[in-house]
């Protein structure tokens, strides 16, 4: 393989193992807030007066969850993805020093 080929190969692995992390980050933070809203909503039903209310948040908490599961899949299919790529980069040669 040619020196600047591997160097292109490893730098734009890194690149997108780093656009990975950072997205997993964001999930991770959007996954904290959707749990603090569903624990915030839980609280809410136990002061719930009306059936009405009650009703309108177990819907949403439902769908809070249905999120959290969907958040759960990104990361889960994120981290495999950054797996692959850094076995793929430890796989190469090592890039030369610049």
């Amino acid at each position: 393989m040619a020196i600047s080929f591997t160097k292109s190969v490893h730098s734009n692995l890194n690149q997108e193992i780093s656009g990975m992390e950072s997205n997993i980050a964001e999930l991770q933070k959007k996954s904290k807030q959707v749990q603090h809203k569903i624990t915030r909503l839980e609280k809410d039903c136990t002061l719930s007066s009306s059936p009405s209310s009650l009703s309108s948040k177990l819907s949403r908490i439902t769908k809070l969850k249905a999120e959290l599961k969907k958040i759960s899949r990104q990361q889960l299919e994120l981290s495999k993805e950054i797996n692959q790529k850094k076995s793929k980069r430890a796989q190469l040669p090592p890039a030369p020093a610049e």
